[in-house]
């Protein structure tokens, strides 16, 4: 470290100017950067599950479908009527969208002079105007399968138009026209924008504003800490810079290799400032202490960057480890994108804290402090007065620490069963969203728009099969939570009716070929059968993503699809349930494997420090304690495992185990300069536990920030950050010491040696003083 300390001290200007001109080259890449609201591409595309769900996305449109929900008084009034067919209209001839469903031009099976008629609900060149036709309208599409719950809510208030965008064209931007067509239309009531293109856009927004609102805010709070505990233009601005550097650096990468930001790495600078910051907050701290003037300026510089480096570098690596885990194991690429980048931030964030900040330390005069510093540097602050105090209160108090800390532990274990798993997206987002209130009316008034799929393959027009088909579509109807189920046996069994045959299936292949002739053309049939009649979807939609109903679901479409005839005919479930049910699995197994790969590195690490296996069992204490208390707080508070809390453990790990790591490093050099543990103890609270309280308190307020994020995980995530790193940080200037003290471990050469001597010292002032 000593020749790294030099080669930085003595090129300091080089450094300064090579890393100026690195941050201008990154920020030019800043103005590519994207944004990909799409939940659906973050999924494994090598997942079976997930290959099947996109393959009937793409075929049959799901994943396409623009949602218009229009709420009124009453649909069936001729004004509404008009301005559905009109809207109906344009939307047909908009660049990007397929088809369009709308009550105004939905397929209508009916009985005519002649036999069976196909064609439309309503005549578009002659829309019922008449209070009588509108009622005989309501009337007729309400007592239809075919309409009710499924394009009219059953009320008549709410109705649905539906539009398919084609899969050569941009989502959101035919996305963006279909809103500016319906506010250019005088609609009476309320609409509503369902379906993954209008929540792409949705998404798009909430990410923007987040960085837009979330970054100067942090910012703004980060510097009134600064300014608090440094009160100097160097304690308070080289962080803020510094920090704001290694997020240009990662975002400025991110665009070079063109990964865009999600609705979870758009967190990435928020965490950067807040944890970056810490590294210059203990760079500072040890400059201030050893350089008071500029005598022998240099080598007391490079002797700070000596000292201070490899506890800096060891927190580096232990917060990159807890980010490099959730590359491995998270079913969601979102997430492995935010480990990723965000350990190659901290490693950023690193070197500039020991390079750039250093370097710029040393071109600097000794620091001057602001007026409303203290005159005399000498005099102690109030900060390091409690700090004497506290490290007394910690020698005398260790048992009691030790066995309060046990206590707290003990009670977090007992909260721990209580955590549940959430995976309901939708849960997600504030109350009030546009997403959330169109997934509410979807809920209330069309059983909800959650899709379930079952792939069929077989000779469609076969009556066996249609018939399983009609069988596993009664099977969804009939279990809980799940609404609307249809396929084209369903279009079959209506025309049948229609034709006098009763609602069934047709007896033979025959029948059901000549009845087929009639619907071929129709939209309706791309979206339930392929060209070749050899494949075909049965389709539902679920009211929630309550993940033990979700899994009960899938196991029992699972158990019922086994007891069908497979001998010429084969059922694949696929969906949202399935999507899920693997999405909720990988959070458990993202946290364990996550948790435990930090564990392990973190322990090497600190066994490299303390160059002891028991040492390195000691120092993780803190961690663990804070672990228990954060998991224990989450079922105490029924805060959920959900697609961000998961990151809490690991990260919780990386970042929390600073402390404990600069807080040994220091002792360790204060126990060979002080012959009384108490004095060696005192000064390591002046000075690293003084960093250690300001980083708290720094990065604390900094993940706080996020409680004012507009997705709902985001704000739990924030609070349970700040959490650990208050956990951490006292366990660390608490639990460490009070731990060596009990167990009289001996892992720093003569540490313990010191303390015992420095306990029984004030046991014999207490006697003297009885």
């Amino acid at each position: 470290m000593k020749k790294f300390s030099e080669f930085v001290i003595k090129n300091s200007k080089l450094v300064v100017f090579v890393t100026l001109v690195l941050t201008l080259i990154f920020g030019f890449f800043l103005k590519d950067l994207k944004i990909n609201p799409d939940i659906i591409s973050a999924l494994p595309q090598n997942d079976p599950d997930v290959k099947l769900f996109n393959y009937i996305g793409d075929e049959y449109g799901g994943n396409s479908l623009a949602l218009i929900a229009i709420e009124t008084d009453e649909i069936f009034n001729k004004n509404t009527i008009k301005n559905i067919a009109d809207l109906t209209d344009k939307i047909k001839f908009l660049d990007g969208v397929s088809y369009v469903t709308s009550l105004t031009n939905v397929l209508d099976i009916k009985k005519g002079i002649d036999g069976i008629e196909i064609g439309r609900l309503i005549d578009e060149y002659d829309l019922p105007k008449a209070e009588k036709k509108l009622e005989e309208l309501k009337s007729y599409v309400l007592s239809k399968d075919m309409y009710r719950d499924k394009l009219v809510s059953y009320d008549s208030k709410t109705t649905l138009i539906i539009c398919r965008i084609d899969e050569d064209f941009n989502k959101i931007e035919v996305a963006k026209n279909l809103k500016k067509l319906i506010s250019d239309i005088d609609l009476k009531g309320n609409h509503y924008f369902g379906g993954m293109p209008f929540q792409m856009i949705e998404m798009s927004k909430i990410v923007l504003n987040d960085l837009k609102f979330l970054i100067p805010l942090i910012l703004t709070l980060i510097f009134l800490s600064l300014y608090l505990s440094f009160r100097s233009f160097r304690g308070v601005f080289l962080p803020l810079i510094s920090v704001s550097m290694s997020t240009i650096w990662v975002l400025g990468t991110m665009s070079i290799f063109n990964v865009s930001l999600t609705a979870i790495s758009n967190i990435i600078p928020i965490i950067l400032i807040a944890i970056g910051t810490a590294y210059c907050i203990h760079v500072i701290n040890i400059f201030d202490e050893e350089i008071k003037d500029n005598t022998d300026k240099k080598k007391k510089s490079i002797n700070a960057l000596g000292k201070i480096g490899i506890p800096v570098i060891l927190t580096a690596i232990t917060t990159a480890v807890g980010f490099i885990a959730f590359i491995f194991g998270s079913y969601l690429t979102l997430i492995q994108e935010f480990g990723l980048f965000s350990s190659l931030g901290v490693l950023f964030s690193l070197i500039i804290s020991i390079t750039f900040v250093p370097s710029v330390l040393y071109l600097l005069p000794v620091k001057s402090r602001l007026k409303s510093m203290m005159k005399s540097t000498e005099k102690k602050t109030g900060i390091i007065i409690f700090m004497d105090k506290f490290g007394t209160w910690v020698l005398n108090n260790s048992k009691l620490i030790v066995v309060g800390g046990v206590i707290i532990a003990i009670i977090g274990i007992i909260g721990i069963p209580r955590i549940e798993r959430k995976v309901d997206m939708i849960d997600y987002f504030k109350k009030g969203s546009e997403i959330r209130n169109t997934e509410e009316l979807m809920v209330k008034k069309f059983g909800g728009s959650i899709p379930i799929q079952i792939l069929v393959k077989g000779d469609i027009q076969d009556p066996i099969i249609l018939n399983e088909m009609k069988l596993m579509g009664d099977f969804l109807d009939s279990q809980d939570n799940v609404s609307n189920a249809q396929s084209v046996a369903d279009l079959i069994i209506e025309m049948s009716d229609v034709m006098g045959e009763g609602r069934m299936i047709p007896d033979s292949k025959e029948k059901v070929t000549n009845l087929w002739f009639l619907l071929d053309g129709e939209d309706v049939l791309s979206q339930l059968v392929n060209d070749e009649k050899t494949e075909a979807i049965i389709q539902a939609t679920i009211a929630n993503a309550d993940t033990k109903k979700l899994k009960d679901l899938v196991k029992a479409v699972d158990k019922f699809i086994e007891s069908l005839d497979s001998s010429v005919i084969s059922f694949s479930q696929s969906g949202m349930p399935l999507i899920y049910q693997n999405l909720d699995d990988s959070i458990m197994n993202s946290q364990f494997q996550s948790m435990v790969l930090a564990i392990i590195l973190v322990f090497i690490s600190l066994v490299f420090l303390l160059r002891s296996f028991i040492g390195g069992i000691i120092g993780l204490l803190p961690i663990g304690f804070t672990l228990l208390v954060l998991f224990g707080f989450m079922g105490y508070f029924s805060i959920p495992l959900d697609i961000a809390t998961v990151l809490v453990g690991s990260i919780s790990i990386g970042i929390g185990i600073d402390y404990s790591i600069h807080f040994v490093s220091r002792f360790k050099l204060e126990t060979k300069k002080h012959k009384n543990g108490l004095n060696a103890l005192q000064k390591t609270l002046e000075t690293t536990g003084r960093a250690i309280l300001i980083n708290v308190i720094t990065v604390m307020m900094g993940f706080l920030v996020l409680v004012l994020a507009n997705m709902i995980p985001l704000q739990r995530f924030g609070v349970l950050i700040a959490l650990t790193m208050v956990g951490s940080g006292i366990g660390a200037i608490t639990i460490l010491p009070a731990v060596i003290l009990v167990t009289k471990a001996n892992f720093i050469g003569e540490f313990s040696r010191i303390l015992n001597k420095t306990k029984n010292h004030l046991n014999n002032i207490k006697k003297e003083k009885k």
